[in-house]
């Protein structure tokens, strides 16, 4: 029986052996062989193809950035000057998403590069640092303040990623959005002219419908339209015919804080600008100055201090009583000054401490002197003539009005995210040639 059961088993293993090695002789096919069903790819296939291409989400992005500025200008806004629900769904679609995916693409390269600059890490203190601040903000719903949050991380993950090694798609955008905004404020003089307001002051519409964001938003425009380099005549032409509609607009505004600024910016100008121009710009603003100073004109005094020692007064007050830790993030809060409720401070490092206390300022300032490092570093670069100058300008606006900095799209966006944005490209580009050229060494 033993040996029976040993010699069927000898057989059955010659058996199979015979059937892998000719399989041809046997009609039994190899499982290698055998037809396979294709797997459906429903999921790749139902996907148009430039769906698919990062160029065509990088298009997008360029779209989004381009619109971030315009709708500022354009579009209708919700309570409080707020943005309006189909603007940043809008942004959502254009913006927000498409940085976010292009930045994290790749092996998250954009991010990973960032991540080394000491600028970009305290930025991101600054968010996770008013992240955490909604634990004791108590807001109604913290979830929209997460998302505020995110939206101005991608904001300035935008600018890297669009602009990428070409110095130029930032200035092309740059040269859409300001002829853009001259458009616009092109309309809203017209507009004035026919049906000008009790006050007389020009505004604009939605998110600028007061005087003082209105002509930031301009006065901004202003700057880095004077100072982009354009080779063709006709579009250099645009420009030139935009620059005195901006500076109407913002004469009619009667926003002393936006002439100061733009003031000091041509007085600055030798400093990140090497030119005869510059330094007879320089001088020009200087004697307007001091003629303003000695010989006031009526608009500039008219309004006295407009109650910003009062204001200033009554948020020290409150920061006194949370010094260290603050409200929290967009904690909502009144300043009551001459009989009138007050829902922010007028004032940006101010709004800083009442938000996010001691540690939230300190972020701030260093994040602030950071981005001016940077583009003092690279003054010779064009993007670094304009994170300079939209850093001064900022750093005079800022301490009278729009001080939401860490909120939904705003003027302030264009006063300290963008420049922000742009310092840390240029490091990044920097760093980038620098391994370029060792390598070719």
């Amino acid at each position: 029986m033993l040996r029976a059961a040993q010699g069927s088993a000898v057989a059955i293993a010659r058996a199979m052996s015979e059937g892998s090695m000719g399989h041809e002789k046997h009609n039994i096919p190899l499982m290698q062989s055998l037809p396979v069903a294709p797997q459906p790819r429903a999921d790749i296939g139902a996907v148009p193809l430039f769906l698919r291409r990062r160029g065509f989400w990088q298009g997008v992005l360029g779209a989004g950035i381009v619109w971030m500025m315009l709708g500022l200008v354009a579009m209708p806004s919700g309570i409080s000057f707020n943005p309006g629900k189909l603007y940043q769904g809008s942004l959502i679609v254009l913006l927000y998403l498409p940085a976010w995916c292009l930045a994290l693409t790749l092996r998250a390269a954009t991010w990973k590069a960032l991540l080394p600059l000491p600028a970009f890490r305290i930025f991101l203190l600054l968010l996770a640092w008013a992240t955490l601040s909604l634990l004791w903000a108590h807001a109604r719903h913290p979830g929209d303040e997460l998302s505020r949050l995110l939206s101005v991380l991608a904001f300035v993950l935008a600018w890297p990623v669009w602009l990428g090694e070409d110095e130029r798609r930032g200035h092309r955008l740059l040269l859409l959005a300001g002829l853009g905004v001259a458009l616009f404020a092109g309309y809203y003089c017209v507009h004035y002219l026919y049906r000008p307001p009790e006050d007389g002051r020009i505004v604009g519409e939605g998110v600028i419908a007061t005087a003082n964001y209105a002509a930031a938003v301009m006065g901004a425009a202003c700057l880095w339209l004077a100072l982009l380099p354009i080779a063709d005549r006709r579009v250099s032409a645009l420009r030139w015919l935009a620059l005195p509609v901006l500076l109407a607009f913002i004469a009619l505004t009667g926003s002393r804080s936006v002439w100061l600024a733009l003031a000091l910016c041509a007085m600055f100008a030798p400093l990140w600008h090497a030119g005869r121009g510059a330094r007879w710009l320089a001088g020009l603003a200087l004697v307007v100055v001091l003629a303003s100073c000695f010989w006031p004109l009526p608009v500039l005094v008219e309004r006295g201090s407009s109650l910003r020692p009062q204001l200033f007064v009554q948020s020290m007050h409150l920061i006194a009583q949370h010094p260290w830790l603050g409200l929290g993030q967009n904690a909502p809060f009144t300043l009551v000054v001459a009989g009138a409720d007050y829902t922010h401070s007028h004032n940006v490092l101010t709004q800083t401490m009442i938000e996010l206390g001691l540690p939230g300022l300190l972020l701030l300032v260093a994040l602030w002197l950071a981005s001016a490092w940077l583009g003092w570093r690279h003054r010779q670069r064009v993007t670094g003539r304009l994170v300079l100058v939209l850093w001064v300008y900022a750093s005079v606006v800022l301490q009278f009005d729009m001080p939401q900095l860490l909120d939904s799209p705003r003027p302030g966006w264009l006063l300290v995210w963008l420049p922000l944005a742009l310092a840390l490209w240029l490091e990044l580009d920097a760093r980038r040639r620098a391994v370029v050229a060792a390598r070719l060494h």
